[in-house]
């Protein structure tokens, strides 16, 4: 039904990998406000609470208050054809498909360190400079 709402499954903390990577930020955070240097400011933690410490606890914390800040990319990456993993070229014409293109963060391989404005605003001029060439043939 393309009148339907899409189902989005992100797969938060799905692997491992994700997991330990957030257990392990969540520590170094911790670490990071026990610093002689952040005890002026008296840090607090209120999520997910000091007296949680085990990796199981701090994963599953981390799954319900994490976010991707309304910023996700890679979900529809650009890739070299060798990648399986890709789902457009260097192009952004989505692999099987003629005159396709995916323009938008989710065709980054990875997250920016910043907001993904830019980016996108770049890519979309890539994408514009393409579709003229195609055009001129």
């Amino acid at each position: 039904d393309p009148n339907a709402a899409p189902h989005i499954a992100p797969n938060y903390l799905s692997t491992d990998q994700d997991r330990q990577v957030s257990v392990q930020s969540i520590r170094h955070a911790r670490r990071l406000m026990a610093t002689k240097r952040m005890a002026q400011f008296c840090p607090v933690e209120f999520a997910p609470g000091a007296e949680i410490t085990s990796d199981e606890a701090l994963a599953e914390a981390a799954g319900k208050v994490a976010t991707t800040i309304f910023h996700p990319v890679g979900t529809a990456r650009i890739a070299h054809r060798d990648d399986p993993m890709g789902v457009v070229d260097h192009r952004l014409l989505v692999r099987g498909f003629s005159n396709l293109r995916v323009v938008d963060a989710s065709v980054m391989p990875s997250i920016v360190s910043g907001n993904t404005h830019a980016p996108v605003v770049m890519i979309a001029e890539k994408a514009s400079q393409a579709i003229l060439e195609d055009q001129k043939g």
